[in-house]
């Protein structure tokens, strides 16, 4: 099935004359690649190939190929499509180590008519006029990549704590939630930490399918500067053997008086 791809987003053109025959592209089963519901790819992103057809009668050329942050692609195996060719590219989506839930990215691309194209080429490397009714418009839109990463493990609001508001000799928290979205119990266990903090949880749990855990981070801050530490803990879930929960912040002196320098007595 093959249905409709772009809504033109700019016209570029340089003829006044009336254009009826146009090169049109579509992109071979719509303009959205939805992977659905999937597991954190091991590799890092998911792989697609997108294929993009001339239903137009007029041969084209593809002036653009640009994808959005967060996603990647090959170049095209054809820039210059005749009426019915198709153009193949591959494309891969990045996912991030603690990202989960719908994710949505974006690659724009933008094609002519192929001698519309060549004259405006020429008009602007060396003036040669531009035949009357060339049609020299360039049309773009967007293919759009969709996913919903399912993480058995979800932490939020990220698998990481941060310290906002740390100061020397002042206590500080930070949080995060666990949830279980696999179909099995998940025992946490042998609770670790680094850097001085101290964590709320420190004793075997066992988190049920749909349970959520919350995990306290308590820190009091000796230096000033950069801090670093975190929380590792050991789970029976087969893709999250150990997770390692860093801790992050930058450590202010304290503005507290009792942290001032004193006043030398008077003798």
């Amino acid at each position: 099935m093959i249905k409709s791809l772009f809504v033109v987003l700019a016209l570029i053109g340089l003829s006044a004359g009336s254009v009826y025959a146009q090169p049109k592209l579509e992109v071979v089963g719509g303009e959205t690649y939805d992977w659905g519901k999937v597991k954190p790819p091991k590799e890092g992103h998911l792989e697609a190939e997108i294929k993009m057809k001339n239903v137009g009668d007029r041969a084209m050329k593809l002036t653009e190929v640009r994808p959005g942050c967060g996603c990647t692609k090959t170049d095209p195996d054809k820039f210059e499509l005749a009426p019915g060719e198709v153009s193949t590219m591959k494309v891969k989506l990045n996912i991030s180590p603690a990202q989960s839930g719908p994710v949505m990215k974006n690659i724009t691309v933008s094609w002519a008519d192929l001698e519309g194209n060549k004259a405006l080429t020429a008009f602007r490397s060396n003036s040669t006029p531009v035949p009357t009714g060339a049609d020299t418009v360039v049309r773009s839109g967007y293919i759009w990549l969709k996913a919903d990463v399912q993480r058995e493990l979800m932490f939020t609001p990220s698998i990481y704590f941060s310290f906002n508001d740390l100061k020397v000799g002042q206590e500080s928290t930070s949080k995060l939630d666990v949830v279980n979205n696999s179909d099995k119990d998940v025992i946490f266990s042998d609770w670790t930490t680094e850097g001085g903090i101290v964590c709320n949880q420190a004793t075997r749990v066992t988190l049920k399918p749909g349970q959520k855990l919350e995990i306290i981070a308590k820190l009091i801050p000796s230096v000033k500067g950069n801090y670093t530490g975190g929380v590792k803990v050991k789970t029976s879930n087969p893709d999250n053997a150990e997770v390692d929960l860093k801790a992050y912040g930058f450590v202010q002196e304290s503005t507290s008086p009792v942290f001032q320098n004193p006043t030398t007595p008077k003798q």
